[in-house]
């Protein structure tokens, strides 16, 4: 009698205890259901008006025309805001003269570049900023070769070669900083891959050099520029708080 009792009562105390054990499915399923992830706050549609425009010069192009004794080239550049896309271009004239024992060789012209810009920087409200680009670039230009040349039937006499409506396009990949050193005054660098260069209207002679590229031999190139830029705004700009 005393075995079956003391059966029956462990039998009460397993169930009792068992029925105190928490399902752990069930606390899987309230932990995932109280974790949610806050959602991203989206963008407001005034943020993408263009609150100013930012005009500069090239300084690298200054310091040739000072101390280079074969080119003088002047480059402006500007860009415009759409929250953190840039819509950027720059145009420049270039003239490039060289002279050898037994050749001159000159040009003349201009370029222009366009393309955007994404800004990395979220959070700074005084425009600083650190892009990636794609830009198309185009030079519209004329050169002039006189060169000497020895026959050994006429012996030596002056060639004169003229590509009068020479033109080149190419592609840029850039990477830049833009630092506010000054109220509204920028400094920064433009780090620029040049690629796909093409040549249109060369048929007097080989091009020596492009405007706004460099030496015509290479169609892939890089290049490095450094601005100074004054920003004009008309409008504050708003920028996204960080979330906490």
């Amino acid at each position: 009698m005393r075995l079956i009792l003391s059966c029956f009562f462990f039998s009460l105390l397993s169930f009792s205890l068992f029925g105190q054990v928490p399902d752990s499915s069930d606390d899987v399923d309230s932990v995932e259901q109280r974790v949610v992830e806050p959602e991203r706050p989206k963008v407001p549609k005034s943020f993408f008006i263009p609150t100013g425009i930012r005009i500069g010069t090239d300084l690298v192009a200054l310091g040739v025309n000072v101390f280079g004794n074969n080119r003088q080239r002047y480059e402006f550049q500007g860009d415009i805001d759409f929250h953190r896309i840039y819509l950027t271009g720059s145009y420049g004239v270039s003239q490039y003269l060289i002279r050898a024992n037994n050749f001159n060789y000159g040009n003349s012209g201009n370029y222009y570049r366009i393309g955007l810009e994404a800004d990395f920087l979220k959070f700074d409200p005084d425009h600083n900023t650190l892009t990636f680009g794609l830009r198309y670039a185009r030079a519209n230009y004329s050169e002039t070769l006189l060169t000497s040349i020895i026959d050994p039937v006429y012996g030596q006499y002056d060639q004169n070669l003229n590509n009068e409506n020479a033109s080149a396009r190419w592609f840029e990949m850039t990477t830049g900083l833009r630092v506010m050193v000054l109220k509204n005054l920028y400094m920064g660098y433009n780090f620029r891959i040049q690629l796909n260069r093409k040549l249109f209207n060369t048929d007097q002679f080989s091009s020596y050099d492009i405007p706004g590229f460099g030496r015509a031999e290479f169609k892939n190139r890089w290049t490095f520029n450094y601005y100074i830029a004054y920003r004009i705004a008309w409008k504050e700009k708003q920028v996204m708080e960080k979330s906490r």
